[in-house]
């Protein structure tokens, strides 16, 4: 039937009834009626002596268009307290009894600020918060430090907040190192961080998938996104390249050992196991093949262009090759020419050979120059959408570190196509001309030349009204 959202949230509250949805539901449905996302601030106090911790919860969303002011939303907080000795505490809160309380449960918050006190707590824990991401919240905990998030990272018993804690730890070092004054430096993680991801890839509890999410590195827009202003691109691209040649000499021994006992994976199956183990051996590969970069080895790009040759399923293949072009072998422009060669008449593969062109990493300085000839290429239309997209939107959204070039190029050539795909699809030239959206965080020399090439699409006289509104609400 058509229905609305009112009817969806009540039979939710009707199939759960006396739950917190059922006795809180218009507060619920404020997730409908109020825009933005929620910040939601995080502190603990533990009292030693009277054994009890006290959680407080403050939420707030910023201000929108039309709404300055927000109610308070319903958000359930599913929480635990980690021990030093990394193991869950009990959780009970005060006027509870029970000889056996739960090591996990839902906080519901209905109010702008709430407060939690936990009793019998035996010593200081750690709080692990929002499990299983129960809310789509910014979550701020404003005590966590180093210390805290690498025990979440050793002992968390939620995936999903192991996995966080790893990534917040990673991306507060790299910013650090882009916001350090003079040259980047090229030791991004400090030695626990280091030593936390080691045990993370030896712990033979840990399936491969999980140590593959865990084992991925902050990209350059993840970087940016961190900084709110005087943005450069160039810096971001350096320290993105340093921590990944960081990361693969000082877990080379285990990166080795990962991809022994991960590559061979027999005949190609779906299931989680074997889908995991396929990621780990191809991020256990491509972090040897940038040791071998350094180091000038052939051995690993050699097994590389072999595995790719190889390879019985497209997983493998796609791995093995961009093994090759994070490593910058040689052998990589090989590896491209034959996955060229093996799947010319399969368009969407032949989109994917484009997009690796689009999206290799800049450190030479080169892409730009990789993606003007392919826009001559023979397999190459301005009128096919999903080529467009798979070489410009690869290279303008994908792709920062080679797009904002202090030279300006970048800037000249999305100007071109944007004015040249508006001629023949306004839609997709107005998706492009997004890339765009946030260039007065640039810092200079790119922010003056961005707006030049923003001003130079905007004067065009016959502009569509769907790349006129994105270039004018940038502009604005």
């Amino acid at each position: 039937q058509a229905v609305t959202c009112d009817d969806f949230a009540q039979c939710m509250a009707d199939a759960n009834p006396g739950t917190p949805l059922a006795q809180h539901l218009e507060i619920f449905k404020r997730w409908y009626s109020q825009s933005g996302t929620p910040e939601l601030e995080a502190s603990g106090h533990y009292d030693a002596a009277a054994r009890t911790y006290t959680l407080t919860l403050k939420q707030s969303c910023p201000a929108t268009p039309g709404q300055t002011e927000k109610q308070p939303f319903l958000i359930p907080v599913r929480m635990g307290l980690v021990g030093p000795d990394g193991r869950d505490m009990p959780l009970q809160l005060d006027g509870e009894t029970g000889d056996q309380p739960v090591t996990e449960r839902v906080l519901v918050m209905t109010e702008a600020e709430q407060q939690w006190v936990f009793v019998n707590v035996p010593s200081q824990p750690v709080p692990s918060l929002l499990r299983q991401f129960s809310a789509p919240v910014w979550l701020d905990v404003t005590d966590a430090d180093e210390a805290s998030q690498l025990h979440l990272l050793a002992h968390d018993s939620d995936a999903f907040n192991r996995w966080e804690a790893a990534q917040t730890l990673m991306l507060e070092q790299a910013t650090d190192a882009v916001d350090t004054d003079g040259e980047a430096p090229t030791n991004i993680f400090n030695d626990a961080t280091l030593q936390a991801l080691r045990e993370v890839l030896r712990n033979p509890g840990l399936d491969a998938a999980f140590k593959t999410l865990v084992l991925s590195l902050p990209d350059e827009e993840e970087m940016a996104d961190e900084l709110e202003e005087n943005i450069d691109p160039q810096r971001i691209k350096t320290v993105s390249e340093a921590l990944r040649q960081q990361v693969a000499h000082a877990l080379h021994d285990d990166w080795l050992a990962a991809y022994e006992a991960n590559h061979n994976t027999g005949a190609y199956q779906t299931d989680p196991v074997s889908v995991g183990r396929r990621a780990l051996a191809n991020l256990a590969l491509e972090n040897l093949c940038r040791v071998a970069h350094d180091t000038g080895d052939t051995v690993w790009p050699g097994k590389a262009y072999q595995r790719f040759k190889d390879a019985t399923n497209m997983t493998d293949r796609m791995g093995a090759l961009e093994a090759l072009l994070a490593g910058h072998s040689p052998l990589a422009e090989q590896a491209l020419q034959r996955f060229y060669q093996m799947f010319v008449h399969e368009p969407l593969v032949i989109d994917k050979w484009f997009e690796l062109h689009a999206g290799r990493n800049d450190k030479d300085g080169g892409v730009l120059a990789h993606v003007r000839q392919l826009m001559q290429h023979k397999d190459y239309r301005l009128t096919n959408p999903n080529r467009v997209r798979a070489l410009l939107f690869s290279y303008f959204h994908g792709n920062p570190g080679a797009f904002h070039r202090k030279d300006a190029a970048g800037y000249v050539l999305w100007a071109d196509q944007v004015l040249a795909l508006d001629a023949v699809n306004a839609q997709i030239a107005s998706d492009l001309a997004r890339a765009m959206d946030h260039w007065k965080r640039l810092a200079e020399p790119y922010r003056s030349a961005a707006k030049e090439a923003l001003g130079r699409v905007a004067a065009k006289p016959d502009l569509s009204a769907d790349v006129r509104e994105v270039v004018q609400r940038a502009l604005a």
